[in-house]
């Protein structure tokens, strides 16, 4: 999972606040040192844009909760199904798990990942099934483990994938990941 940087927590919030974060640390650097204050605005200006391109195509924060619901409400089958096309369409080769710690198989570059999703409908993720990944992960000599939720993780699974190859995905990203496949699936 992301650490909350500042560009991290910007990306959760709507276009424009990130537009007047740059005014603000433009309005400081110009009170401190002027001709180095287009060059802290410059990095939020660009963040702003990313962020406002991304809202119109349909991947607006604001409809995160929403988009979440509908996640957990979907079958098991709709659900393995939109996870495994989303990793195919980033270049995985995806196949049906060989062992009950984890749900598929994801290989690109040679490279193996165990995903985990059967648990997308809990309210919040504990250490146990994070920690059970990443004994899958050891034993099977993969690269990572991708545990993947609809609800929130526990503290101490954040804290087990400090010393863990596990990655947690999420909320907005989650949403990321399923959202456009989710429209897909329901024009079939």
């Amino acid at each position: 999972m992301a650490q909350d940087t500042l560009f991290n927590i910007l990306l959760r919030q709507p276009w424009w606040v990130t537009l007047l974060v740059a005014v603000a640390f433009f309005a400081i650097a110009h009170a401190i040192f002027p001709p180095i204050a287009p060059f802290f605005a410059l990095p939020f200006v660009v963040l702003s844009g990313y962020i406002a391109y991304r809202q119109w195509r349909g991947r607006s924060p604001v409809n995160a909760d929403e988009r979440l619901a509908e996640l957990r409400a979907m079958s098991w089958d709709d659900f393995s199904a939109i996870m495994a096309d989303a990793y195919r369409r980033n270049g995985y080769a995806v196949e049906p798990a060989r062992n009950a710690a984890y749900d598929f198989t994801l290989s690109k570059d040679g490279r193996v990942t165990l995903l985990q999703c059967r648990r997308w409908k809990v309210n919040q993720v504990g250490v146990g099934p994070v920690r059970e990944l990443a004994d899958a992960v050891s034993r099977e000599d993969a690269y990572k483990g991708i545990c993947v939720a609809a609800g929130t993780f526990s503290e101490p699974a954040r804290r087990l994938t400090a010393s863990e190859p596990v990655t947690l995905v999420s909320g907005l990203e989650l949403v990321q990941l399923a959202g456009s496949l989710r429209r897909v699936k329901k024009a079939h």
